[in-house]
């Protein structure tokens, strides 16, 4: 299944989520979800949200838009593949049902 997620890490039930997800799963970050995607800038690491992401197997993308949009691009972690709108279309289409977060 694809979740997307649209909102801050900060502002959602982040834990809620990670319980639901398995391997198989992909998240798409958009909007201001692209936050959840940046590197801790003290030390280069990626964030705790991330770490949960890698530690269950999850591959994350993110729209590149709204990366750079948000001006996150130095920022963002390499764990996080980012996309064009052509890409986000093709994950749709992979995963025939998809969660917004």
């Amino acid at each position: 299944m694809l979740y997307t997620i649209s909102t801050s890490p900060y502002y959602s039930d982040f834990d809620s989520l990670i319980s639901l997800l398995t391997e198989q799963d992909e998240v798409l970050l958009l909007q201001d979800g692209v936050l959840l995607g940046h590197k801790i800038s003290s030390g280069n690491k990626d964030n705790n949200f991330l770490m949960q992401f890698k530690d269950k197997g999850i591959q994350v993308f993110a729209l590149q838009n709204d990366v750079e949009a948000r001006g996150l691009m130095p920022y963002m972690s390499s764990y996080v593949r980012q996309i064009s709108y052509v890409d986000f279309v093709q994950l749709t289409v992979k995963h025939p049902q998809y969660f917004a977060w």
